[in-house]
């Protein structure tokens, strides 16, 4: 598989962050409470994309942050519960999905442990993303972006 290689503007997102290692299916969770919530974000950007960020490497144990969320154009008006982020600018590694939720963890190995050191790419300290814009409830596809230097 070969990466498209991105530069992405600033954006501003707002949603709901989980921290673990996702040992039983909690970002599955995570995105069904989001998905029944998400009405209650204000200003979300005319785009209308969603985004699961992860902020960092997974530490000792395997946990990470993961957020679900969707783009806005303000922080205004936060709802309780939910977290602001700001994704910044910068040059990106995109790869496509489009199997099996379930497959998803094997997916990100392939990325970082054949995709990645073939193209020669090193990976940046900024957030990884998921996009899920249409193509999601159409036929399961997202782009997973892995920054890069």
């Amino acid at each position: 598989m070969e990466a498209k290689i991105i530069n992405i503007k600033e954006f501003k997102a707002v949603g709901i962050t989980y921290f673990g290692n996702n040992s039983k299916g909690e970002i599955k969770e995570l995105w069904e409470v989001f998905n029944k919530s998400c009405n209650n974000v204000k200003h979300k950007s005319k785009s209308q994309l969603y985004y699961g960020i992860c902020d960092d490497m997974p530490d000792a144990e395997g946990r990470f942050h993961y957020t679900a969320c969707t783009e806005v154009d303000s922080f205004e008006d936060i709802p309780a519960g939910m977290d602001a982020k700001v994704v910044p600018a910068g040059k990106y590694a995109v790869y496509t999905y489009s199997g099996a939720i379930d497959d998803l963890g094997e997916f990100y190995e392939s990325i970082f442990s054949k995709w990645m050191p073939a193209a020669a790419y090193e990976c940046d300290c900024r957030p990884q993303l998921e996009l899920y814009d249409h193509r999601f409830m159409q036929n399961g596809e997202f782009d997973i972006y892995i920054p890069i230097k």
